[in-house]
């Protein structure tokens, strides 16, 4: 008897969405090299939901996943005006930091973060204000 090849999340997306978009491909190769709930902790998103984008099933928008993609996976090295050359997921690790007047350089960066820096994730926070 001959083993069938499980297909990979890269096999998947392909016949799900035919023209595979950029983000979704690079997505599916990181499902397939880290595995999925990795994949997923590391976008800080659910398995399933990462699944659903992968098979082109999520009934909603993709413009959330898209974004936490291009920043998680796609631009690895961001440029701060504070800290100088940090992962993406360092960056977005800092916005979601509160505030706090103990360290000098932690005030700097809460401060850059929200004083029109061009990598704040403003709509991400606002529904929290």
């Amino acid at each position: 008897m001959t083993a069938v090849a499980k297909p990979t999340n890269a096999d998947k997306a392909r016949e799900a969405w035919g023209e595979v978009p950029d983000w979704v491909q690079r997505l599916a190769e990181a499902c397939d090299t880290g595995g999925l709930n990795q994949t997923a902790r590391k976008i800080k998103m659910s398995p399933a939901l990462v699944s659903l984008v992968i098979r082109k099933r999520h009934h909603a928008t993709y413009a959330k996943a898209e974004a936490r993609v291009r920043e998680m996976l796609m631009t690895p090295i961001i440029s701060c005006p504070v800290l100088g050359l940090i992962s993406a997921e360092q960056c977005h690790s800092q916005q979601q930091t509160p505030f706090t007047s103990i360290n000098p350089l932690a005030v700097a960066v809460y401060r850059a973060c929200r004083g029109g820096c061009r990598h704040w994730a403003a709509k991400e926070h606002d529904h929290a204000a």
